[in-house]
C-alpha cells in the first residue's frame, strides 16, 4: 500500500497539474465573462471584465481580488504538497482579429460575452478567423490541453493536438 501511494506521487503530479491548469483556465475564462455579462454598463475599462494574459500572469488585476474574486487567478501548480518541484506549467496563446494573428495582453468580453480586446480607442473583436486558442503545457511529460474560444463567446476544452474542435 505504502508503494502505492509513494510511486503515485512521482508518476501522476504532472498529469495532474496540467489538468488542474486546464480546469482553472477554463473556469476564470467563465467567471469573467459571466462578470461581463452581468454588467450593466458597455465599458470595458472595469478591471474586473478583464483577464491579463502574461508569460508569468493568467488572471484578472489584484483590485478585482480582494473584491470576491480571489479565484480567477491562475494557481501555481509547479509544486507538489511538499515542495518536490516539478516542471512549470507553461502557457501559450494564439488570437486572432479580423486583421490575422495579433498579440493579446488583455482579454476582455461584451455584454453579449464575446471576446474583445479594448484599447483606449476602440474595441477590437477576437476570434473571428479562428477560435482563439490558450494551450497549457507541461514539459516533464510531453502534455498538451486547450481551451479555446469562438467568436460568439463560447469556451470550451479543446479534443485536438493542435488547432480546435470539440
Amino acid at each position: 500500500i505504502i508503494g502505492v501511494y509513494a510511486s503515485s506521487k512521482y508518476i501522476g503530479a504532472s498529469r495532474f497539474s496540467s489538468a488542474a491548469a486546464q480546469e482553472q483556465v477554463l473556469s476564470i475564462l467563465r467567471h469573467v465573462q459571466i462578470t461581463s455579462m452581468q454588467s450593466n454598463t458597455s465599458s470595458v475599462n472595469t478591471p474586473c471584465r478583464s483577464v491579463f494574459i502574461a508569460s508569468d500572469q493568467f488572471g484578472v488585476d489584484s483590485a478585482c481580488q480582494n473584491q470576491g474574486m480571489a479565484s480567477a487567478v491562475l494557481s501555481d501548480y509547479s509544486k507538489d504538497s511538499n515542495q518536490q518541484q516539478l516542471d512549470q506549467i507553461q502557457l501559450n496563446y494564439a488570437f486572432n482579429s479580423a486583421s490575422g494573428v495579433i498579440s493579446v495582453s488583455e482579454l476582455s468580453f461584451d455584454l453579449l460575452g464575446r471576446p474583445i480586446m479594448a484599447t483606449s480607442s476602440a474595441t477590437t473583436s477576437l476570434c473571428t478567423l479562428s477560435d482563439c486558442r490558450i494551450t497549457i503545457n507541461t514539459p516533464s511529460v510531453n502534455e498538451s490541453r486547450s481551451v479555446c474560444i469562438n467568436s460568439e463567446g463560447f469556451i470550451y476544452r479543446s479534443r485536438l493536438a493542435s488547432g480546435c474542435g470539440l
